[in-house]
């Protein structure tokens, strides 16, 4: 009777607390109405613990979810590091639907559940797939998850969650996440701030807790405690006896809010028998809300049926179908108040009930955290479940397994292999701080001379991590140095990683010591020295191209990183850890080897995806998509600038945005060029030289684009002083020598001739020798200018280089209508403006219609770019079918539901006015933004 009554009177406060929402019910309402009319809409709910965001949710779900199913899941504080177990809880009643996926989507999803065996799969593959698979249901009616507790949901169910959360569309899903704070995973979803209640909604709340009569200093002193808090409002009165409450003699304690109202529902709980305070453990401690688990762990509790009825009848747990606690903090508190050994009985508990085949790494994670002593037995199986997790894209996870087996290890050697693999786990999860602790405790007597020096070498990649210090290239050159470590792999490994940091960390002219103790020549020097002259091997030849290019020996470097570039090429397996990706892509750019350079990103691309390394992919993409830029391929090259900014968004990357500043400058598209230069030059680190060379090249491109020459020669003349030493400078000499030719400045048109000549030829190659053709070709006398420009035309076309092509034909036809070729100057700029049309090079191709126009020729005109009608997602879409994807591949390509593709598509037929794919394709090659 006592519960009885006290459940009615929550019950009563919870309405009147509720009177005072209405208005953020109505936010609830309104993403839910969308749903049924056939939008989707993601919605985070946030505010203090106790502050009512669950009641919230709960009410507007049962208020406003007539004809929409409702899914649920809640993430456990405990289970923070098994990987997708909150995901696996949300999606298992949904898993029948699974079929209806695209193949590559099923499969990642079903190996993220540890359903099937297979390859890590990205986790945008699996964010996609969880929206595949929740529009499939709502295909039958619409659905809404609500995500409780988010802050404590597994590291990888975040991802996918927050990532499916942000490409939603037109497909009648909803997704609510109720947390305390917006943390990176989910910020720039639209939002709900839960506020405490006004004075007078809680002066009400407080009077239906406490209906009797009361001191007018305690209410006043619980409600200013309170702070609007309902929950506090709820269980602060617990606190005080009769007396304190008639005669209002109590002191405020010192601590938090929050604790203060979990000391009061754990005080609720002390006067239950022992055997239910065991069982509110066991179900605190297992979040999977399985009742028959629960019973199966009291059960090895050597606690009967009746320990889990007295749990159920303090109000604190619900058992039913599945296992529930009366609000989020009941849990937390009972965990988190329990002492040591009663979380190992409960754990060993729950271990023993799991059965190993349906689920051997939650079971593993038990059993660690039910063991005290070393164990090598339960180490070994914690070890498993890390090379388990990692291959299912959960590198967090791994590195938890590989830490709680480490701490269980009872030899130092084993001990400390795991320590160190469980911190390379962390840095590679993006958490370099809890690397470097790891190391801090590494026992590093137990290790040999080669473990010392990976030690060493893991340490810098920490620090180069945390902090971009230039130390880190001395001491990765140290450990590389050390006598006693004759692994020739290692030194290879630890000298790349030396000259990959060194990009960022130290200054790259010559003389220039940059900010750190190793210039790069010197380091440059150390490296060259260090690497076996008659080495074959792919990365030791990339090492020694790479140290002659920082010595200054430009000639002799590139036959090495030719032959490394072919190697590395050929080789079966990768060579270069993707997490570290450049030189090589680099060497391909030093070798003018656009073919090269497009096969090894595309390699370092699938593999960052396919092991979840999600910082490294923008920097791996955006490689990928300059090789598309200088094929001319801008329709790819923008689909990639998409996807590097879907992963900003996604993971809160700060990934600068140079891929999509290089595509609009090709665009043409001045506004785009201007914003995004600006942002790029506001964010440029001390000492940093690359960032402000590719908004020079960028504005230079767009300059010459739309005739503006005194600009392009403005931006571009002071990259001629680190020409040998930056890609971007080198590649800009062609828009300085164009620029300078028009503008009469002779003597800069020369050197950067010059330049380019000494570059380009002892290199050879149709882009390269195609470049210097173009700019003989501006610069030589009439004699010899005709067959340079025809040399530069027929490279770009051998080379597939598109807009190059189409660029070398505009200059030859310029050229041809200032000396009254007329006639020849037509055939050359209309093809000219064919291709760039074609290729989406707007102001260039505007620049050639100009041009034919001055030659009496009308140009037919073509719709360049479609983004003034199409939205960007409708441009993509529209492209990929013309290029002959279905709308699942083009779901799967884009990351998209198959449902939103089809709107997207729906919209591009009415605004195309066409009714079929084929129609749309042939309108787009009319138009010039379907890739020939």
């Amino acid at each position: 009777m006592v519960e009885r009554n006290r459940r009615l009177t929550v019950a009563a406060s919870s309405r009147s607390e509720l009177r005072g929402r209405v208005a953020e019910l109505d936010v609830i309402r309104k993403v839910l109405d969308d749903a049924r009319a056939g939008t989707s809409g993601a919605l985070v709910v946030h505010g203090d613990p106790g502050i009512g965001k669950t009641a919230l949710a709960e009410t507007a779900l049962d208020r406003f979810t007539t004809g929409i199913r409702v899914e649920r899941t809640v993430g456990v504080e405990s289970e923070m590091e098994l990987p997708y177990a909150g995901l696996h809880q949300l999606t298992a009643g949904m898993l029948d639907r699974a079929a209806g996926l695209p193949a590559p989507q099923r499969d990642a999803l079903e190996t993220a559940l540890g359903l099937r065996t297979g390859a890590a799969p990205s986790p945008f593959l699996i964010g996609a797939a969880v929206l595949g698979l929740l529009t499939e249901v709502a295909a039958e009616r619409p659905i809404c998850c609500l995500i409780d507790d988010a802050q404590w949901l597994d590291d990888a169910s975040r991802q996918a969650l927050a990532f499916s959360a942000r490409r939603l569309g037109s497909e009648g899903v909803v997704l609510i996440f109720v947390m305390r704070t917006v943390d990176t995973t989910f910020r720039g979803l639209p939002g709900l701030a839960v506020p405490g209640l006004n004075t007078d909604d809680a002066r009400t709340l407080l009077n239906q807790v406490l209906p009797g009569r009361i001191d007018a200093r305690v209410r006043d002193r619980l409600l200013a405690e309170a702070g609007g808090n309902p929950l506090a409002l709820h269980e602060l009165p617990s606190a005080l006896s009769p007396t304190e409450i008639a005669g209002g003699y109590t002191v405020a304690g010192n601590t938090t809010l929050t604790s203060r109202i979990e000391k009061s529902l754990l005080d609720q709980l002390s006067g239950l028998p022992e055997s239910a305070r065991r069982v509110l453990l066991v179900a605190a401690a297992d979040p999977t809300g399985d009742s028959s688990l629960l019973r199966l762990a009291v059960r090895a509790l050597s606690l009967g049926p009746d320990a889990i009825d007295e749990a159920e009848h303090s109000g604190a747990l619900t058992v039913g179908t599945r296992v529930g606690f009366r609000h989020p903090l009941v849990r937390s508190a009972i965990y988190r108040a329990a002492s040591p050994p009663d979380r190992r009985r409960a754990h060993a508990a729950l271990a023993e009930a799991t059965p190993v085949e349906l689920d051997p790494d939650r079971r593993a994670w038990h059993r660690g955290h039910a063991a005290v002593e070393p164990d090598e037995g339960i180490a070994e199986v914690l070890e498993e479940s890390a090379v388990r997790a990692r291959g299912r894209g959960g590198v967090a996870a791994a590195a938890a397994f590989l830490e709680r087996a480490a701490a269980l290890t009872p030899g130092p050697v084993d001990r400390a292999r795991r320590l160190l693999a469980a911190a390379q786990a962390k840095l590679d999860a993006g958490a370099p701080e809890a690397a470097e602790l790891l190391l801090s405790v590494l026992p590093a007597d137990a290790l040999d001379p080669l473990g010392s020096a990976q030690v060493a070498l893991l340490r810098a990649q920490v620090d180069f991590a945390r902090h971009r210090s230039p130390r880190v290239v001395r001491e990765i050159l140290a450990a590389a140095d050390r006598p006693d470590v004759p692994d020739a792999g290692f030194v290879r490994t630890a000298h790349y990683e030396a000259l990959f940091m060194a990009q960022f960390t130290l200054g790259r002219k010559r003389s220039d010591p940059g900010d750190g103790d190793v210039p790069y020549r010197d380091l440059s020097r150390a490296v060259f020295d260090a690497t076996d002259a008659d080495s074959t091997h792919p990365v030791d030849l990339l090492l020694r191209g790479q140290a002659l290019i920082g010595l200054g020996k430009r000639a002799e470097a590139i036959p090495l990183l030719r032959r490394s570039v072919t190697g590395l090429l050929d080789a079966p397996a990768p060579l270069i850890p993707t997490r570290s990706a450049g030189l090589d892509c680099n060497a391909a750019i030093e070798t003018w080897d656009v073919d090269a350079m497009r096969t090894l990103s595309d390699r370092h691309v699938e593999l960052a995806r396919a092991d979840g390394q999600l910082t490294v992919l923008p920097l791996v993409l955006s490689f990928a998509g300059a090789a598309r830029l200088v094929q001319g391929r801008l329709a790819e090259a923008e689909l990639i600038a998409d996807e590097i900014d879907v992963i900003k968004d996604a993971i809160g990357h700060p990934f600068r945005r140079t891929h999509r500043l290089l595509t609009a400058a090709w665009r043409g598209n001045a506004p785009a060029v201007s914003r995004l230069a600006g942002e790029l030059r506001q964010d440029v680190a001390a000492g940093d030289r690359v960032t402000p060379t590719i908004a020079n090249f960028a504005e230079a491109i767009l300059a010459n684009g739309v005739g503006d020459s005194e600009d392009a020669l403005r931006v571009g003349r002071g990259e001629l002083d680190q020409i040998h030493l930056l890609t971007y400078s080198s590649r800009i000499l062609a828009e300085l020598i164009e620029a300078a030719v028009r503008v009469g400045d002779r003597a800069t048109a020369d050197r950067a001739l010059a330049e380019l000549t000494a570059l380009t030829e002892p290199v050879g190659g149709d882009w390269a020798l195609g470049m210097l053709a173009a700019g003989r070709a501006l610069t030589d006398d009439p004699a010899g200018a005709e067959a340079h420009h025809r040399e530069a035309i027929d490279r770009y076309r051998r080379g597939g280089l598109a807009v190059y092509e189409g660029r070398a034909r505009l200059a030859y036809g310029e050229w041809l209508r200032r000396r009254r070729r007329r006639i020849d100057a037509r055939g050359e700029l209309r093809t000219a403006h064919e291709l760039l049309s074609g290729r989406g090079a707007a102001a260039f191709a505007a620049r050639a219609h100009r041009e034919l126009e001055a030659t009496g020729e009308t140009a037919r005109s073509r719709l360049v770019d479609p983004g003034d009608a199409l939205t960007v997602q409708e441009a993509n879409v529209a492209r990929l079918v013309a290029d002959g994807l279905s709308n699942r591949e083009i779901a799967a390509r884009l990351f998209l539901s198959v449902r939103t593709v089809e709107y997207h598509l729906r919209k591009v037929f009415l605004k195309r006015g066409v009714r079929s794919r084929r129609d749309l394709a042939d309108a787009l090659r009319a138009e010039g933004t379907a890739q020939p």
